[in-house]
């Protein structure tokens, strides 16, 4: 029984308010590697867009190596482009020089075009990393606008999620994706003012691009802005999202543009959507469902889904959503030959519900079908492991990268590594082999992809779109039956069984050796890597033992100066008892100084009245000598004799 589900869906999600320190920095960031390697989508961009981070690295005597990806001469006549080619490397080859850099690769990629030169690019960006072993690695935003810049970033995400090797190599790098004419949603900003001159100068070296803009200008505009958030002696500062390698190796570039910034405007593209349908099987799981239904609604794909409902309650689908409901409950193999049979489109997609889509899964499998028409494609998916959680939530305990091998038919038919959800095929192939064989409940897709082999090859689209996952305490088949059990043994002999006739011994053979090559390399890479870590594992040793010496050296320098500032203070205490004291002394001074200017006036008036004295008492002296000369004289007289007689008669008497 099929019929069309209307209705009204879920309630909105409200998003939570967002915390504006959570938003954008509010401090600048030393963004720093001993090895940086900056990937440049054209010649200039490298100096747009993070040329004062490049100046300050080779200031500090950093090793720096630039690779730029495109010619840059897309808007240039035919018969004018290999000279307008070598004049933009000239100024590129200028332009880092002013910032210090000499190292640059041109891997002269035509403009425009790296999307289609997809794998040529992986493999020129392995050579790079490689070769020069950074530890931080500025790529373009994944949300840039120009095809080229978009690209970039999206092949480097896809070669370190693809390439085991490679990312072993690199697992310790950090990644700083950075903005040119998009602007993103930063983690980190970097103060620049100190360089600023000098990357306006390597701007200016590219004089053929300033005759079409003024990007001086623009970057000019651009880091001032980016100061806003920072303190006022910040005048201009780079913006860049960084996050560790390791964190590229489980997350979609969806989630990856989502969290660098929204990214619809850029990802739209005009062209007629391959007709696609989806298939989701469910039973009596209707919070998973509501979950696999949002994934797919979230891709934005104008996709026909249909929900096949085998025997369980019947579940709220929502809206646009066609419903094949099963009174009882048929098996995992019917319920899906159902939906594909109801369905209205030429290709098939697959999901179940305890899985989930990412945005771009179905835009990536229609673009890879539209360029190669043959039997399938698919992508690559993250594994999930996740239990219900005690707030009734699923909560994801691990994340692993257990499928993204290329094609490989031989491999095939000894081992499934293509998970359902990753697929993408025609309706018509499907109905044509008979779908899936009723008698599998387990490995159902497995032998539906063994049959469908034999109709071509199959195209590997190494970027993760999906998410495989293996909810515990759920009714997983898988978890009820896992790798290692009877019955995962039992099921698998079955398919065996049922092909045994594609099974000679050269496909053992094959797939044997391809496999022994493969784990011959991946053992060489161990090793080697192990030999690194060792090296690694002496460096921080001896980093370590630096480091004591450094602190050691710093306590005492922190020791000298906690008794400078000490001394310091013991100074200003003592400048400021001094202070005290000359001001005390020199109010006593004044004080004195009226107290002497007293004194000078009394001993003026002294001296004068001693002058004064001295003349009367020389006046008295000689008024006394002339009064004592009167008087010898009257002693000498005959007069005072002649009474002295008498006063001595006088007293006999």
């Amino acid at each position: 029984m099929i019929r069309q589900v209307e209705h009204s869906g879920n309630a909105p999600i409200i998003p939570r308010s967002m915390h504006e320190a959570e938003a954008i920095p509010f401090t600048a960031s030393q963004l720093r590697g001993e090895r940086l390697l900056v990937l440049a989508p054209h010649p200039d961009d490298e100096v747009i867009g993070c040329g004062g981070l490049l100046a300050q690295h080779t200031r500090e005597g950093r090793k720096v190596r630039a690779v730029v990806a495109t010619d840059g001469t897309e808007a240039i006549a035919s018969a004018d482009r290999a000279d307008y080619g070598r004049r933009r490397e000239e100024e590129c080859s200028r332009g880092l020089a002013v910032v210090g850099i000499a190292d640059v690769d041109f891997l002269r990629f035509p403009d425009r075009h790296l999307e289609a030169r997809g794998g040529e690019l992986r493999d020129r960006l392995r050579e790079a990393l490689q070769s020069f072993h950074p530890d931080l690695i500025l790529v373009p935003s994944p949300i840039e606008i120009h095809p080229d810049h978009l690209a970039l970033a999206s092949e480097f995400c896809t070669l370190i999620q693809s390439d085991e090797a490679l990312f072993a190599e690199l697992a310790v790098a950090q990644i700083a994706f950075y903005e040119v004419s998009q602007p993103l949603r930063p983690n980190t900003l970097v103060d620049i003012t100190d360089v600023a001159g000098v990357k306006w100068e390597a701007i200016a070296a590219h004089a053929s691009q300033l005759e079409i803009r003024d990007y001086v200008a623009f970057a000019r505009g651009l880091n001032a802005f980016r100061s806003m958030t920072l303190p006022s002696s910040v005048q201009y500062a780079e913006a860049y999202y960084t996050l560790p390698l390791a964190s590229l190796r489980t997350q979609p570039f969806s989630a990856l543009q989502h969290a660098v910034g929204d990214a619809r405007g850029a990802l739209s593209v005009e062209r007629e959507p391959l007709p696609i349908s989806v298939i989701v099987r469910t039973k009596d799981r209707p919070a998973l469902l509501r979950e696999a239904l949002q994934s797919i609604r979230a891709t934005g794909y104008p996709a026909e889904v249909l929900v096949v409902n085998d025997g369980g309650a019947t579940p709220d689908c929502g809206t646009g959503v066609k419903l094949v409901q099963h009174e009882s409950p048929r098996g995992r193999s019917r319920a899906m030959n159902s939906g594909v049979e109801a369905a209205a489109n030429p290709f098939i997609a697959f999901l179940d519900d305890d899985d989930i889509y990412y945005p771009p899964h179905l835009d990536v499998l229609s673009r890879a079908a539209v360029a190669s028409p043959v039997a399938a494609c698919y992508a690559d998916a993250v594994s999930a492991f996740v239990h219900i959680g005690e707030s009734g939530t699923m909560e994801t305990t691990a994340r692993l990268r257990l499928f993204g091998d290329d094609y490989d038919r031989d491999l095939l038919l000894i081992d499934n590594y293509i998970p359902l959800p990753t697929l993408l095929v025609r309706r018509d192939d499907f109905l044509a082999l008979g779908g899936f064989d009723p008698q599998f409940d387990l490995f159902e897709d497995w032998d539906f992809l063994i049959r469908l082999s034999g109709r071509g090859t199959f195209v590997h689209v190494p970027r993760i779109t999906c998410e495989i996952r293996h909810v515990q305490a759920g009714t997983s088949i898988t978890l009820a039956a896992p790798e290692g059990s009877t019955a995962f043994r039992e099921a698998k002999l079955k398919v065996w069984r049922k092909h045994q006739t594609l099974l000679d011994p050269n496909v053992f053979a094959n797939a044997f050796e391809r496999q022994k090559d493969r784990l011959g390399t991946a053992n060489s890479d161990v090793v080697e890597q192990r030999g690194r870590a060792h090296h690694l594992e002496i460096s921080v040793e001896r980093f370590e033992r630096d480091k004591a010496d450094l602190l050691a050296k710093l306590q005492a320098l922190h020791e000298d100066a906690v008794r400078n500032v000490t001394r310091m203070r013991e100074l200003e205490g003592f400048q400021g008892g001094a202070q005290a004291a000359l001001d005390r002394a020199a109010h006593e001074i004044s004080e004195k100084s009226v107290a002497l200017a007293r004194l000078e006036e009394e001993h003026a008036a002294a001296t004068a009245g001693r002058r004064d004295m001295q003349t009367t008492i020389q006046a008295l002296y000689a008024e006394i000598r002339r009064l004592q000369s009167m008087l010898d004289m009257i002693y000498a007289s005959r007069t005072w004799k002649l009474h002295n007689m008498i006063e001595k008669v006088r007293s006999r008497g």
